[in-house]
């Protein structure tokens, strides 16, 4: 992991996340790309740079060199000496923003801080969050608060047992071994997804040893929804990250089906990891 990307709006989830990603960088000698999206509605320096050049002289000017600032300040105030942190401040569509720099810096992760939710589904920068989990080419860590990474010793990974699964678990390994953690490989059987266990533990063995998985455990269980599974079974082995595959489902597709990783990120306390199945040229679609 050379490359971390970092979104902010300055808000205190996403100063958590910043620091996350610092003790992620030092840990992996990586560098920082920190980025602030000014957003104007149909304003876009590279879709649509005449709606910027309408507004008054000198203002955008003015606003993203206070933008410049902030992003300083915060260096100053949480950044590590020995992690490069890179400010950067954009005019866009704040996701669509987030696509073009990590195409630019080819992220090796995204790191974005988020609500949860308490009733209604929210997450920070409102579906901004949601779409890099459902879109983004880069693995995206997903944390809901202060996240001390030296403590995280067990990661369970969700598994659907889909064939496009081990190139998720080999980049997730590496993160595994950044944190000598113990991963622990789950299939949620539900009432509308049921296969038997011994089936499935076959499969299971099989993802492991064509993952070149180590330091795991294998696990069936069972509950309502896959989500709700997901979340039952990390509390059962207390672990302290969540990880998941997507398959950046779009349009009528993702409204039938859902996400169970948005699902997952949305409703649990703990952090959530997560990687598309989808190749990156096919992941980057801007809506």
């Amino acid at each position: 992991m050379k490359k971390i990307l970092v979104p902010t709006d300055f808000s205190s989830l996403a100063n958590h996340a910043l620091r996350t990603a610092l003790q992620l960088a030092q840990r992996q000698k990586a560098t920082i790309r920190l980025v602030h999206v000014l957003h104007f509605p149909l304003s876009d320096e590279e879709t649509a740079p005449g709606v910027v050049e309408v507004l008054p002289v000198g203002y955008l000017r003015q606003i993203k060199q206070e933008a410049k600032e902030r992003l300083q300040d915060l260096i100053a105030k949480e950044g590590i000496m020995d992690v490069p942190i890179t400010p950067e401040v954009r005019v866009g569509n704040p996701y669509q923003s987030m696509v073009r720099a990590l195409k630019k810096e080819q992220a090796d992760l995204v790191v974005m801080g988020s609500k949860g939710v308490t009733g209604t589904r929210e997450i920070l920068v409102g579906s901004n969050a949601e779409r890099m989990i459902r879109f983004s080419p880069s693995p995206v860590l997903i944390v809901k608060g202060k996240t001390d990474l030296s403590k995280i010793k067990n990661i369970v990974y969700a598994t659907a047992l889909h064939n496009k699964e081990q190139p998720v678990l080999q980049e997730l390994s590496k993160l595994q071994h950044a944190f000598d953690a113990q991963l622990h490989v789950v299939r949620i059987n539900t009432i509308n997804n049921f296969m038997e266990d011994p089936t499935v533990r076959e499969q299971l063995k099989e993802l492991a040893k064509s993952s070149r998985l180590e330091n795991y455990t294998l696990n069936t269980f069972s509950d309502i929804r896959e989500e709700e599974g997901i979340i039952h079974f990390a509390d059962e082995v207390k672990a302290e990250l969540i990880a998941i595959s997507t398959h950046a489902r779009r349009g009528l597709l993702h409204l039938l089906g859902g996400s169970v990783a948005e699902d997952v990120a949305n409703h649990t306390k703990y952090p959530v990891w997560t990687m598309s199945l989808q190749p990156s040229s096919e992941s980057f679609v801007i809506f």
